[in-house]
């Protein structure tokens, strides 16, 4: 009787288990929440290439606009953020032994890089370039108020 109740117990506690959380992973890939790790082709590569390369054009054009330089200093601007980018993408490739480490080396990379560019921007300038770096630097979306204006001309 005893042996009858223990394994009438064990039965119950694992059936309990299994419904909780046995099937979980089951349940995900049915669902398609699990994706294989698919390395892109070629083909893919290269318009993911070309599409970083023009959001990065457009990202160096706005940011240029909101600058109160002369075309001296916003084409030495243009040259310094490019590099920046090249260097960036160079930079995340090293491997590092910690994440405070490496936030630490690219800290040290950005201050070093835009040294010299900063020493020749006025003092308002120098303030975007540091919203730049921190990452406040917001693009303006043309798209966006366009959508707005004719909401709001329907509205009226």
């Amino acid at each position: 009787m005893k042996r009858v109740l223990f394994l009438v117990c064990i039965l119950l506690t694992t059936t309990t288990a299994i419904a909780q959380f046995g099937n979980q992973g089951m349940r995900n890939n049915r669902l398609g929440r699990q994706q294989p790790n698919v390395p892109p082709n070629e083909n893919q590569k290269a318009n993911i290439e070309k599409k970083n390369a023009e959001l990065q054009a457009e990202f160096i054009a706005s940011f240029l606009d909101t600058l109160e330089a002369d075309d001296f200093q916003k084409e030495i601007a243009k040259q310094t953020m490019a590099e920046y980018f090249e260097l960036t993408k160079k930079f995340m490739k090293v491997q590092f032994e910690n994440s405070v480490e490496r936030k630490d080396a690219f800290d040290g990379f950005k201050r070093e890089h835009f040294k010299e560019l900063k020493s020749l921007l006025s003092e308002g300038d120098n303030l975007k370039l540091d919203d730049f770096l921190e990452g406040k630097f917001k693009k303006d979306d043309g798209k966006k108020k366009k959508k707005r204006r004719k909401k709001n001309k329907d509205k009226n």
